[in-house]
């Protein structure tokens, strides 16, 4: 047997009359067209076609009931419009102004006080360091030979300062290589007493004489004796550097005798016995003879010393003797 496919016609009905109306439509067209070429000439040439046009358009396609059924998709096109549009990512922050009221501290500060304080007139002494001993090196580049027993004494210009030691000038203090002869004063100064020096009628071996030649030598000096006198070469003399150098007194001279002889020193005792330029002395390079002081007897005459034996003698202010400045600290 031979089997037949038969498939399903599709449903007629107003698709079968439009079917036939396209048919006569066409028909028509043709036998218009004849006539209209015989008759209209160039209007043939136009409408013909027309209808032949309307013919063909009514005619619907006729689909093969039987052939595969194909659908038709559509292209798939999608026109996406990739434009996103982002509003501006503004943000919009209050100024964050914060208003800190102003730390105002009140210091009470106290009245300033000011004291007004008068200009000191200051004299400088060299202190000796502690430990001094007789015959060591001094500060004035001299030798030390004397330490107050008691501890100080009044020294200085006015007396107003506290020393310890006496220190002695070398025997090269004036550039030669022994003491120089000086008078005690100039001749017009040779009958004159120095109003502020106390005379002594006798050598002034007490303590109180320790320290006094330094006022002694600017009394003397102040009176017009200059370097060609004993004070006043004296106190021109600036060993070490310092300007304190003067005429000893009775009592410093005595006391600078009893070293240079190397016998025990006593302010109050005259100096005598021992041997000159031994001990601690030994270096003093004394010479054996008169040695003036800066303590006067009377207008005429003043006080020296012989080294050669200790004795205290006032002369007349004209002989020149030797001298040897020493000084306070």
């Amino acid at each position: 047997m031979i089997a037949v496919d038969v498939c399903n016609l599709p449903a007629t009905g107003g698709s079968t009359f439009v079917l036939i109306a396209g048919l006569f439509l066409l028909v028509a067209g043709v036998i218009v067209a004849r006539w209209v070429r015989q008759s209209a000439g160039r209007l043939s040439v136009v409408v013909a076609p027309l209808v032949l046009l309307g013919g063909f358009v009514l005619v619907p396609q006729v689909t093969d009931p039987c052939a595969p059924a194909t659908t038709t998709v559509p292209s798939a096109t999608t026109t996406v419009a990739a434009t996103t549009t982002v509003p501006s990512a503004t943000t919009t922050v209050p100024s964050a102004t914060t208003t800190v009221p102003s730390a105002t501290t009140t210091t009470t500060v106290a009245p300033t006080t000011t004291t007004t304080v008068a200009p000191t007139t200051t004299t400088t002494t060299t202190l000796a360091p502690v430990g001094y001993q007789l015959g060591q090196p001094g500060p004035g580049g001299g030798t030390v030979f004397y330490k107050h027993a008691s501890g100080t004494f009044a020294c200085g210009a006015t007396l107003s300062q506290n020393c310890t030691y006496l220190e002695v000038a070398p025997n090269t203090w004036s550039g030669g290589s022994e003491d120089p002869s000086k008078v005690w004063a100039v001749s017009a100064n040779q009958s004159v007493d120095v109003p502020s020096i106390t005379n002594d009628s006798s050598p002034y071996n007490n303590a109180s004489g320790i320290g006094l030649g330094y006022k002694n030598s600017l009394a003397i000096v102040a009176q017009g004796n200059d370097t060609t006198t004993a004070a006043g070469a004296a106190r021109a003399y600036s060993g070490g550097s310092q300007s304190d150098w003067y005429l000893p007194t009775t009592a410093e001279l005595n006391l600078l005798c009893q070293w240079a002889r190397n016998v025990a020193q006593s302010v109050t005792t005259q100096c005598t016995g021992g041997i000159l330029n031994t001990g601690t002395g030994a270096s003093g390079g004394f010479r054996g003879d008169y040695y003036w002081s800066s303590s006067e007897s009377g207008g005429f005459n003043a006080w020296s010393q012989d080294f050669g034996d200790g004795y205290q003698q006032n002369f007349l202010k004209g002989p020149t003797f030797y001298v040897r400045p020493v000084r306070a600290f």
